[in-house]
């Protein structure tokens, strides 16, 4: 309802606005169309009545009378209580089938029946099914007792019959067909106009999720420009770092150095978490399966993050048990180390004093698989039970001032609950306030085969004989991988864009072409294409994609590219990929 209305209201089209349902309104346009050719049958009862000298017909017009004028007069005040208005109508339809059948008429005629058939289909538009079933089997009894009694008179009072008199009768049976129809034509204009409702939600729908769907899009291909935009200084922050502690700095400046090079890392982790979320949000996240050792693995993630423990004089220890080690697995390692930084890092945030402890034990083992028990254990602030669920709903922490204290963007654990159910796993806590928590989850993994060649850490490859062209368009980038490639003996050419690179590749020699994505004129994906394309027998020189973003692997390989490499480069990565590059060209 919009507004009450007055009781003493007399207008149709009032009480009709203040409903905002179809049905609701026609059921008032039906029980008001009842209403008012009832008044007109009664008035004719009355006259006929009086005129052919029939006392009850007269009597039970006037009683009718007021009850009908009584519920006009309720359902135009009241409109919210049709349903009390139509159970009352009822009432007085089935007290007229009964007193035609058995006082006033001792037979069925079709007054009888239309009145019948108005309670029937009446009864369930206005009231529904079960009021409508009740009504429909009182009023149809009489009916069915006078047919089973054969007329016997036995049935009826004793009075004389009082079938309404002509031509009131034709009056009233004339009214009763309209009243069928029109209540029909009202009910049936609902219907057709609520249909016509739904069709324009349903259009409505169609078009909410095309723009929705279209925002999602909007939002991926942001996302992947910003990060583009936002790892390229730190391509150069990283860079430049690793090259100075490289470069035998002082003890004083090495110390600043790695801070910065620490302080870099987190924000390009806080980077790959925000894509991340964006990745799995729209369910394009999918696991890319390799052999790892699994010892040796857990052991390379915790090694930066053990600096930082001890950074904070805490006791950081790794127990692998021995089912797992030198256990080679297949799984995706950049997704675990990404649930194992998370979990770990967060671990350290939370914790002042005590230690941070990383289990693995076995859980099941199988000629082809094993079943890993991670667990993550701290001494720290601890996190109140009502408070486990809500840590891993996006952008929240267990409480403000956790948030004010310890800051964080409240994104690691949400990742590291929906990165979990790839592996087939979930995430469990135990956490006592004041005392420490315990992270845990369960990876069954497929056992893998060793590699057969494991590159120690540092390789006796010798890199100069390599002929690299790399095309990069931000100038300290260039400045950057300048050094890194030099650093391991490689002298490069250099170009700002991909129009200079295909003119150098067309007009040069190279192993292979480091191609960045996003370049003016030409970027990587049109030089690859170009290069591809052309006739030359270099067609196929193994190029390598430098993309900034983690959501386009998929269309770099598809693209044409052999290999990628995200920035901020590694320098370590950078080398093992040329390696690879110079073993198979046999330039050792």
């Amino acid at each position: 309802m919009q507004q009450p209305l007055s009781f003493f209201n007399w207008s149709l089209r009032k009480a009709l606005d203040a409903e905002t349902d179809n049905f609701a309104k026609a059921r008032i346009k039906i029980i008001f169309t009842i209403l008012c050719f009832s008044l007109a049958k009664i008035f004719v009862a009355i006259v006929t009545g009086a005129s052919a000298g029939q006392p009850l017909q007269i009597v039970r017009g006037f009683i009718a009378l007021f009850f009908y004028v009584f519920l006009v007069k309720l359902l135009l005040g009241a409109p919210s209580r049709m349903k009390l208005i139509a159970q009352i109508m009822m009432l007085i339809g089935v007290v007229t089938v009964w007193t035609n059948v058995f006082v006033f008429i001792h037979t069925i005629n079709l007054i009888t029946l239309q009145f019948v058939f108005m309670i029937v289909l009446s009864g369930f538009y206005m009231l529904g099914s079960s009021w409508g079933t009740f009504y429909s089997i009182v009023s149809i009894l009489p009916v069915m007792a006078v047919m089973l009694a054969g007329h016997d008179t036995s049935l009826y009072s004793a009075n004389v019959p009082q079938q309404l008199a002509s031509p009131g009768l034709e009056i009233v049976v004339t009214l009763n067909f309209i009243t069928i129809i029109v209540a029909h034509y009202l009910f049936f204009k609902a219907f057709r106009s609520s249909l016509n409702d739904k069709e324009q939600l349903n259009g409505q729908l169609r078009h909410s999720v095309a723009e929705a769907n279209s925002l999602a899009v909007s939002r991926s291909n942001f996302l992947s420009t910003i990060s583009h935009e936002l790892r390229t200084p730190l391509n150069a922050v990283i860079g430049t770092t690793e090259l100075l502690i490289d470069d035998t700095p002082e003890d004083r400046q090495k110390e600043n150095l790695k801070i910065l090079h620490s302080s870099a890392l987190d924000l390009l982790s806080l980077i790959n978490n925000v894509l991340d979320f964006n990745k799995i949000d729209s369910d394009k996240l999918e696991l890319e399966m390799m052999p790892v050792r699994l010892d040796e693995f857990v052991q390379n993630v915790c090694a930066g993050l053990r600096i930082k423990a001890t950074a904070k004089s805490l006791r950081f220890n790794v127990h692998i048990d021995d089912c797992a080690r030198n256990q080679h697995v297949s799984t995706d390692p950049t997704r675990l180390a990404q649930i194992l930084y998370n979990l770990v890092g967060n671990a350290i945030k939370f914790t002042e004093q005590g230690s941070i402890d990383i289990n693995l034990s076995c859980t099941t083992r199988t000629d082809d698989s094993i079943g890993v028990l991670f667990s993550i254990a701290d001494t720290g602030i601890g996190i109140h039970p009502g408070k486990h669920a809500a840590i891993f709903d996006v952008f929240t922490q267990a409480e403000s001032h956790v948030t004010r204290k310890y800051g964080g963007t409240g994104l690691g654990l949400p990742i590291v609950k929906q990165l979990l159910p790839l592996f087939d796993s979930q995430i469990e806590l135990e956490s006592t306030p004041g005392k420490g928590s315990r992270f845990f989850f369960t990876i069954n993994f497929a056992k893998a085969q060793a590699p057969v060649i494991e590159h120690a850490a540092e390789t006796s490859v010798n890199l100069s004989k390599l002929n690299i062209l790399v095309a990069e368009d931000n100038e300290v980038n260039r400045v950057i991988i300048k050094k890194q490639l030099r650093t391991l003996n490689v002298t490069p050419v250099i170009v700002e864009n991909g129009v200079l690179a295909y003119d150098a590749w067309l007009s040069g020699q190279f192993d292979a072409v480091l191609l960045d994505l996003h370049m003016p004129e030409a970027d990587g994906y049109d030089t690859i294409k170009r290069i591809r394309n052309s006739k030359s027998a270099k067609a196929s020189t193994h190029a390598i994609a430098f993309t900034a973003s983690i959501n386009e692997k998929e269309q770099i390989l598809e693209a044409g590219f052999d290999d990628f490499l995200y920035k901020p480069a590694n320098i370590k990565h950078l080398r093992e990929k040329l390696e690879e590059l110079a073993l198979r060209a046999g330039k050792v």
